[in-house]
């Protein structure tokens, strides 16, 4: 049996696309939260994520989908959307990441929802957020990332921009939208009232941006220029080592540049001028790591791994996902789970990345099938006989 999780008795109403939303649904249901995901009961299976796909089911969708529950609703009819307020009722939270105003032109905005239900948390996600010039201009990854600077901080010479390979403003838009749902619900626990949480990918993005920030601010001119670097650490990188994987490591700080520097017997370099402060380090982190990149060639990553970390120095191999997912470390955490998918079969998925002692959260049960837990759910509402109704309408699958 399952441990019961934080939230649990907390219910979750889940209306996303993309990435940000239900990363956000996620998070709360790994946390025992009952999520349920609303759908429309015309959606094709295979249009519910992205490649890669197993039995016709995509593997991102059941990535960040465990833990819910699905209902379709054809929220159009008069019917569904009678069925989606009874739902609201019953609900201590509602998540939506649909372009600012769309939930407003169906009724089902903050104003209205808050007048059946005063005690709802209302989550909103998008590109720019709620209000502000760019509030209806369209909003995805790629443009966060654009907008909030993080993109121009993988600039390098005349270069352009490297893509990051990953939705990072997504799930941190996800992850801050969660914290401020979270925030609210302890609000909404001491005066009984819900509010409407408001969060965007561009916000996301920009909290990330702290050192960038902090530099433009108070640094004279341009520091990008002046050191090729975004930020203010050196040694602090990546070398590629004998056996043609790269190796990382970070002895910025001036007790781990001490510590360095005897563990790489380098103490010749405090009496540099290039290399005698930090801030020199740092505007010279061009030599300092063409230096450094020589000596770790001479080795392999695993053998300065051992050397740096014996000495307390922060060092990592750069792991592919293949040995990510192998690290001793990694499996002690229980961070890769393998579920039992009805139609998927295995599937391996990210494990929960806080653990609490008393009621921590997991990884239960496997994303649903569409329109799964239907009749589950609309029982619980108190529906009967019109069930049958329902699907004959196409209001449900």
């Amino acid at each position: 049996m399952k441990n019961a999780g934080p939230l649990e008795g907390v219910r979750v109403i889940e209306l996303t696309h993309a990435w940000a939303g239900p990363f956000c649904g996620m998070m709360l249901g790994d946390m025992g939260a009952e999520v349920i995901k609303i759908e429309s009961p015309r959606q094709k299976t295979e249009a519910r994520g992205g490649y890669p796909y197993v039995a016709g089911e995509s593997v991102i969708f059941m990535m960040i989908h465990r833990n819910k529950k699905s209902l379709t609703l054809d929220l159009k009819q008069p019917q569904g959307k009678k069925v989606f307020l009874d739902l609201v009722r019953s609900a201590d939270v509602l998540i939506q990441n649909f372009r600012p105003g769309l939930m407003e032109k169906l009724g089902l905005g903050y104003a209205e929802l808050k007048e059946i239900n005063p005690a709802l948390v209302y989550a909103s996600l998008s590109g720019y957020g709620k209000s502000g010039p760019k509030a209806n201009h369209p909003g995805v990854n790629m443009i966060a990332l654009a907008e909030s600077g993080l993109a121009s901080t993988t600039i390098h010479d005349d270069q352009p921009p490297v893509p990051l390979g990953y939705a990072l403003c997504d799930i941190v838009a996800g992850m801050w939208a969660s914290h401020g749902i979270l925030s609210a619900y302890i609000r909404r626990l001491k005066t009984g009232m819900g509010q409407e949480v408001d969060t965007s990918l561009l916000e996301a993005g920009i909290s990330l941006m702290v050192s960038p920030v902090a530099q433009h601010y108070h640094v004279p001119g341009n520091w990008v220029a002046q050191t090729g670097r975004n930020d203010n650490n050196a040694p602090s990188g990546f070398f590629l080592c004998s056996d043609n994987t790269y190796l990382t490591v970070f002895a910025s700080y001036p007790a781990l540049w001490d510590r360095f520097i005897e563990t790489m017997d380098l103490q010749h370099l405090n009496t540099d001028p290039r290399f005698s402060t930090r801030d020199q380090r740092t505007v010279n982190a061009g030599a300092l790591h063409e230096l450094l990149a020589n000596i770790y060639r001479t080795n392999t990553t695993d053998h300065w791994v051992k050397v740096l970390v014996d000495a307390g120095i922060p060092a990592a191999p750069v792991n592919t996902v293949g040995r990510m997912i192998d690290d001793a470390q990694v499996i002690a955490r229980q961070m890769i789970v393998e579920q039992a998918h009805p139609k998927a079969g295995p599937v391996h998925v990210v494990g929960v990345p806080v653990k609490l002692s008393d009621t921590p959260g997991g990884v239960h049960t496997p994303a649903p099938l569409l329109g799964e837990h239907n009749e589950e759910i609309l029982k619980g509402l108190g529906y009967g006989s019109e069930i049958e109704d329902l699907k004959k309408n196409g209001v449900i699958n």
